[in-house]
């Protein structure tokens, strides 16, 4: 999201994801230092708390249920028209949902610097949502493009989290909108990664 300086830029960029939250549970917002003003640096925000606390996960309201949202971005100056002259680009996310025995539900991720063999946006179907003679594992890599916060927010209210507010669908609607209109994505792997794929 654009703004006039690099603390604009930030708060364009998490005020609709945390209204998004809002729509089921009580955002509980942490930032790695300088994730506010510093530019070109990977920065974590954590929507749900900050890893020591639960993980990370927040009990879902009315449900078995808990999740965590966390996501890696870097503050970036953009002279493009509409775009800067600060913007913040996302560089990865994990959004999971477990059961509150710690089963895992299911997990979108999207690490493409991270440790694993796969860089594309991918689903994990938890374990307690497969059989045992299930042809699917929790350890496959589902590709699924780009996944927005509101989107899984959607999901997470489809999986029976109670939303908030009446007007949730709109609300989730018109937090999304300045991230579709500003986004410079794809899925296009060699943008989301940086690599070509060998023919």
């Amino acid at each position: 999201m654009p703004g006039s300086s690099p603390h604009a830029a930030f708060s364009a960029f998490v005020t609709p994801l945390t209204d998004a939250l809002n729509c089921v549970v009580h955002p509980r917002l942490a930032v790695s230092g300088g994730g506010q003003i510093v530019i070109n640096r990977k920065h974590n925000l954590y929507l749900t708390g900050h890893q020591r606390d639960a993980d990370g996960f927040l009990r879902l309201p009315r449900t078995d249920l808990e999740f965590r949202a966390r996501m890696f971005y870097v503050i970036i100056e953009d002279q493009r028209d509409g775009y800067g002259p600060y913007r913040v680009t996302t560089r990865g996310y994990d959004y999971s949902v477990r059961k509150t025995d710690g089963a895992a539900v299911i997990d979108y991720h999207w690490h493409p610097l991270g440790q694993s063999h796969e860089k594309r946006p991918h689903l994990h179907i938890g374990s307690s949502q497969l059989r045992p003679d299930a042809v699917l594992s929790n350890k496959q890599h589902l590709l699924s493009g780009r996944v927005t916060l509101e989107s899984v927010v959607r999901d997470l209210v489809g999986l029976g989290v109670p939303p908030r507010f009446e007007d949730y669908a709109a609300l989730l609607d018109l937090c999304e909108a300045p991230h579709l209109l500003h986004r410079t994505w794809t899925n296009d792997y060699e943008q989301e990664t940086g690599q070509t794929l060998s023919e």
